[in-house]
């Protein structure tokens, strides 16, 4: 049992580095005309997840700092990225962090989606704003008795990703078929299942046009 759980753990580790999410994820995004906003984040960590990154050797590989210093030192070199609030909690078995990161324009905001600068992508045609961002890359394969395994662990856990737009959305789309879209006026979510979205091996991609 504790060799399965260690496996499982690990397991559960790499897809959520490809993810570059936690086990649930909830994220609000707020654009303001001039490409200004905020990002609004909660992360719900497993325990074995938490006491696996407290580690320092294991840091490196968590997709989420576990304190407000990790955050602080991941955004010192950021252009125009600031942490206006950072705070945890114990909920059950899981620990959930949430941040609130301003940002001043679409270019940072496309870094804290991705920083390497590969996964998301902003452009202006014609005044038309465009912005595409995948979360993570390819997802590993999982056997059949593993991708059980994986839909156990993952089962609690949600994605959830909304972005306020200044205007109603031109333009929207899910490129996953586990993750939903939907509108309320100038809102979009887009919403799945974790178990669902870790077995596809195809990270979530979204993009959005106004």
């Amino acid at each position: 049992m504790i060799l399965r759980r260690h496996a499982l753990t690990l397991l559960c580790i790499a897809a959520l580095v490809f993810l570059a999410s936690c086990m649930g994820i909830d994220t609000k995004v707020i654009i303001s005309k001039n490409g200004s906003g905020k990002v609004e984040a909660e992360y719900r960590l497993s325990e074995e997840l938490v006491a696996f990154g407290e580690l320092e050797a294991n840091k490196a590989m968590l997709p989420v700092p576990l304190t407000r210093e990790d955050v602080e030192n991941s955004l010192r070199s950021a252009k125009g990225l600031r942490l206006d609030s950072w705070s945890s909690r114990k909920d059950g078995t899981d620990l959930l962090i949430r941040t609130v990161i301003s940002f001043d324009n679409l270019e940072a905001l496309m870094y804290y989606l991705d920083p390497r600068g590969e996964l998301a992508l902003h452009t202006n045609e014609s005044g038309t704003e465009r912005i595409r961002f995948t979360v993570g890359e390819q997802l590993p394969r999982f056997d059949p008795d593993m991708k059980s395994i994986v839909e156990e662990a993952f089962a609690p856990y949600s994605f959830r990703f909304m972005v306020e737009l200044p205007s109603a959305a031109r333009e929207a789309a899910s490129g996953h078929p586990a993750v939903t879209l939907r509108q309320e006026g100038t809102k979009v979510y887009f919403e799945g299942k974790m178990k669902d979205i870790v077995t596809s091996e195809v990270p979530p991609s979204m993009g959005l046009a106004w």
